[in-house]
């Protein structure tokens, strides 16, 4: 056990709280002065007016281009989407283009589906003087059955169409630029596939810059390169006016099961950058993703990085691609920072000697002990356990007792970062007490050594596993080791000693606290037991202050940054027991399912029942998944029996069946007989499958063999045509039987109307039939 000296536990004198509360107010307006600081880079440019926008991007122009398409929703294989398909052709050639329409059959293999769908791309071309390779500006005009799509991708192609307008007024650039709407993105990155595979420009491409979002508002992030970005980056830093990057997100990314269609492009072995805004989580992929709801200025970023980024890489050889990665992050607003991949390990290594020589100079003073070091990283490890316990109790215990509330909670961003704030504060108050009760046992010295410790291993692992994101735990840890050793020199309990704590701390938390934010964007406070995770670590450079300083007792700082935690998540909650509202909307939705055989039918929700689809389901209400009677699809749900509807379930005719050298040959015309969007087709029978080919194009398959519990599963948007050819090859003495079903975007019957205080994903219908020999 290390000996504390004795002038750490003295009763402080009434002077003596004046001076610590002052000590208190300064360096609490320092840390959070340093969080705000860092949050700074997460802004949009200001929107230009269109009257001020002869040659440069402008998102007033950019609107207006939006408000003519995305008026309604326009899914693949939806009469709307011919009607989006039209207008955007015919922009395109009033401002000098001539596009054309690529019509394909495309297929995409995942590995527990394949999807498919007849897509049109919209292709065009701005010539350059002297092209080598060409720039592309990639953006999908499909909207989901749900909603309009005015950021998913609406900013994207209206941002595309503004950036034409503005090329045709400039002087050629030398490349080419190539301009592809894609389609189908919605149902499996359809129309890039196609491109990619059939598509004779595909060749000519040098660079992909592909344009998405993940809500409605906030900056747009630069948040995934091609492999070998070094030359992308260092480009990229130069050309784009405000840019937002971060390589740790981009290695988060990596591991995230999220596809755009720049995945395609990369499996091509094209080069490309990718681009979102993630702010309005709540309005993504729902009837709320309109016009009306879209900030423009989040639209103003995209086009600001599209206009920049042509004119910059139209004027480059983009042949000399070179090799190598860089890392690559903001600090200080839009100002970045990069480095070679190269560099990770020697700056690791810095780091490790660094911690050692920091750790001999402690011993030295006498400041540290080894033993007390070991015992820091225990109560680090412990403290850093405690805080996911702390997150993940406290989201519990709120969607337990909101349980309605809760999809608002996930996806509102007030409601979110409110409790976000509330819950770090909480942990802070945590980080507090128990640092100062162990400050009882262990020298302070030691416990800061100890956490730092801690941030040594997950810097080594980082950077030997995680590169791209080493950099937001080794340059906090360096900066932490270099005022630890300054901190040594000087009294305990010193005004000096605490502001080179907070001091030191500041490049930490300007690196840190961006990220938390953009991990909570990207992930929720759903994630709030890995976040607090993540604020406990942040607050761990702060351990000589929260370990020492104190205000008349101990337990004071901690009692305050608890109350002002508990008090603001009290206040948020209150103000969520009154939403939904029109500008807050709540998530509502209902499916129909019928089984055209057994003639049985169900009303289905996903959300927790509301006041419209409490209409639908009202009578023997149960909760369960969808698999109990529509076995294709895995969704918890609340449900209730259905009227059955007249309505006609899908068919699926055999058109020829022969077996030559012990394998058979079944060719099926498959057929929606409600004009349904899209088939759904399941095995259910073990089967061993050599080809299949829907609508005479082969499909890449993952495995040969399927079985009831891993079945053959495939979704084709059938559009208009309501139907598809389906060949396949299995062995002979296999035995056929599947589930056919299709999906209209629309319900049989509609009772009432939703308030606007709901958005809604889109209302489906689905009906099945099983298929047998």
């Amino acid at each position: 056990m290390e000996i504390i000296p004795s002038a750490q536990v003295e009763p402080q004198s009434r002077k003596s709280v004046k001076k610590s509360v002052l000590v208190f107010i300064i360096l609490a307006a320092i840390i959070l002065g340093t969080i705000l600081l860092s949050l700074l880079q997460l802004q949009s440019p200001k929107v230009i007016p269109a009257d001020q926008a002869a040659k440069t991007f402008s998102a007033d122009s950019a609107f207006s281009y939006l408000e003519g398409f995305t008026v309604a929703p326009h899914p693949l294989g939806s009469k709307e989407h011919d009607n989006v398909r039209d207008y955007l052709v015919t922009t395109l050639k009033e401002l000098g283009v001539n596009p054309e329409i690529q019509k394909a059959n495309s297929l995409y293999t995942r590995p527990a589906y394949i999807s498919g769908g007849t897509v049109e791309n919209i292709v065009g071309k701005i010539e350059g003087t002297n092209s080598k390779k060409a720039i592309m500006l990639v953006a999908h005009y499909d909207s989901v059955p749900g909603g309009p799509g005015a950021a998913d991708d609406g900013a994207g192609v209206a941002a595309i169409i503004e950036t034409v307008r503005v090329l045709k007024e400039m002087k050629p650039l030398q490349s080419d630029v190539i301009i592809l709407l894609t389609d189908g993105e919605e149902n499996g990155l359809l129309g890039s596939k196609a491109f990619t595979e059939e598509h004779l420009w595909v060749k000519d491409v040098g660079l992909v810059l592909n344009f998405e979002a993940r809500g409605n508002e906030g900056p747009a992030f630069m948040f995934e390169t091609s492999d070998n970005n070094s030359w992308l980056v260092n480009e990229f830093v130069q050309a784009a006016p405000t840019p937002v990057a971060h390589s740790f997100i981009y290695s988060l990314y990596k591991l995230m099961p999220n596809d755009t269609d720049l995945t395609v492009f990369k499996a091509a072995g094209l080069n490309g950058l990718n681009f979102a805004f993630g702010e309005g989580l709540g309005h993504y992929h729902t009837t709320s993703d309109n016009p009306g709801e879209l900030s423009k200025n989040s639209l103003q970023h995209h086009g600001e990085y599209m206009l920049s980024l042509v004119r910059h890489f139209g004027d480059l050889d983009l042949t000399q691609t070179g090799k190598g990665n860089t890392l690559f992050f903001n600090i200080l607003g839009t100002n970045m920072i990069t480095y070679s991949e190269d560099l990770v390990i020697p700056f690791m290594l810095f780091a490790v000697v660094l911690f050692v020589l920091t750790i001999i100079h402690g011993a030295r003073r006498k400041k540290l002990s080894l033993r007390g070091t070991l015992a820091g990283l225990l109560i680090m490890l412990g403290g850093s356990i405690g805080s996911f316990v702390i997150g993940l109790g406290l989201w519990s215990l709120l969607t337990a007792i909101l349980s309605e509330k809760e999809w608002l909670m996930g996806s509102d961003s007030l409601i979110g970062t409110t409790y976000l704030i509330s819950f770090s504060l909480m942990i802070f108050a945590y980080l507090s007490f128990l640092y100062k009760m162990a400050n009882k046992k262990v020298m302070v010295g030691s416990l800061a050594m100890g956490a730092l410790l801690m941030w040594l291993l997950l810097a080594v692992a980082a950077s030997l596993f995680l590169k791209a994101g080493s950099y937001v735990l080794v340059w906090p840890l360096i900066f932490g080791l270099l005022g630890e050793n300054i901190f040594f020199r000087l009294k305990e309990n010193s005004w000096a000693g605490y502001l080179v704590t907070a001091v030191f701390a500041i490049p930490g938390l300007l690196l840190f606290s961006p990220v938390v934010y953009l991990i909570y964007i990207l992930a929720s406070m759903k994630l709030a037991s890995a976040l607090m995770v993540f604020v406990f670590l942040g607050g761990a450079l702060l351990i000589p202050i929260f370990s020492t300083l104190k205000i008349k007792s101990n337990g004071v700082i901690p009692a305050i940054l608890l109350g002002v935690g508990l008090l603001v998540m009290v206040i948020n909650s209150i103000n969520l027991l009154n939403m939904p509202t029109e500008k807050h909307p709540k998530a509502s939705d209902i499916t129909y399912f019928m089984d055209a055989d057994t003639q049985k039918a169900f009303w289905a929700a996903r959300q927790p029942l509301d006041e419209y689809t409490a209409i639908y389901i009202n009578k023997d209400v149960k909760e369960g998944n969808t698999s109990t009677f529509f076995p294709i699809l895995n969704w918890d749900v609340t449900y209730a029996k259905a009227d059955v509807y007249n309505v006609d379930g899908p068919s699926m005719t055999v058109l020829s069946d022969r077996t030559e050298n012990d394998k058979r040959m079944i060719e099926y015309q498959v057929k929606t007989n409600r004009q349904a969007e899209e088939i759904v087709v399941q095995s259910l029978s073990s089967m061993n499958i050599s080809s299949l080919l829907i609508n005479g194009k082969d499909v890449e398959l993952n495995k040969t063999k399927f079985t009831k519990k891993a079945p053959l599963l495939f979704a084709y948007i059938a559009g208009q045509t309501g139907e598809l050819n389906v060949k396949v090859t299995i062995d002979a003495n296999d035995t056929m039987e599947w589930i056919v079903a299709d999906r209209s975007y629309s319900i049989p019957e509609t009772k009432g109307e939703r308030s606007p205080k709901f958005s809604t994903y889109g209302d489906n219908s689905f009906i099945m039939k099983t298929i047998r020999d």
